[in-house]
């Protein structure tokens, strides 16, 4: 059976579509700081023409439900719901610290994933994925919160050597935006990959597949979004 699945995330600078088509992927990616309102929509259709399918045969739209850019997940979840209702689709949602652990294991083929967000007031979105399935999808993390660097510098210093592999990943903006992240060595892990990703479309794809045959997905008017952080306050920089 033919599965076509469009995911498109506007939770941080970066802007990106992604169209699976069985199991091949297309996508499209732009730095788009404070642009993703008037640029996501016009990617969709170009993406959409260049695959040449139609919004009305897919089979669901998998968005990010967040944390990350206040607005940018607003406009994210807009769309999508805008997109469905139009389409009559279904609605999958993915976390982008899910998204990046995805890329992680897409990149280093890693075992263990530590994401990070920069959250802005001296604080970083953060979650650890240890749990794979058995087709290579992360399973959705319990501990997703918001705190201070120094706490997740304290926490990868005291529990290297106890809790954390060698097969090892520090992925997202946060790792490269506070200098007690920077230079982390975490003991007992050789060999420590680090990148300084954004959640991009094309890793919300195979997320959003396994959950949409396991029949996890929502109606438009289900979506919600997740900042994590109790007070919304958007700033002038923010997408």
């Amino acid at each position: 059976m033919s599965t076509q699945i469009l995911a498109f995330d506007t939770t941080t600078e970066l802007c990106s579509v992604a169209i699976m088509i069985n199991h091949s992927i297309y996508d499209h990616k732009i730095i788009a700081p404070r642009s993703h309102s008037e640029n996501i929509l016009p990617m969709i259709n170009q993406l959409l023409i260049e695959v040449g399918v139609t919004l009305q045969s897919l089979d669901c739209i998998v968005f990010n439900r967040g944390p990350g850019s206040f607005s940018g997940i607003r406009i994210g979840i807009s769309v999508a719901q805008g997109l469905a209702l139009g389409a009559d689709l279904p609605l999958v949602e993915v976390s982008s610290l899910e998204v990046l652990a995805q890329g992680a294991w897409r990149i280093f083929s890693v075992k263990q994933v530590i994401s990070t967000i920069d959250a802005r007031m001296g604080e970083l979105y953060w979650a650890h994925y240890y749990r794979m399935s058995d087709d290579s999808y992360w399973i959705r993390s319990d501990n997703e919160s918001i705190t201070k660097p120094e706490i997740i510098a304290k926490k990868l210093i005291y529990s290297g050597s106890q809790k954390l592999q060698s097969n090892l990943a520090l992925v997202g903006t946060g790792w490269n935006n506070y200098l007690v992240l920077k230079c982390i060595r975490v003991p007992g892990v050789i060999g420590l990959k680090k990148s300084v990703m954004s959640p991009e479309a094309q890793d919300m794809l195979p997320l959003g597949i396994c959950n949409w045959r396991n029949k996890i997905f929502i109606n438009p008017n289900q979506a919600q979004p997740v900042y994590l952080r109790n007070v919304v306050v958007v700033k002038k920089n923010d997408i």
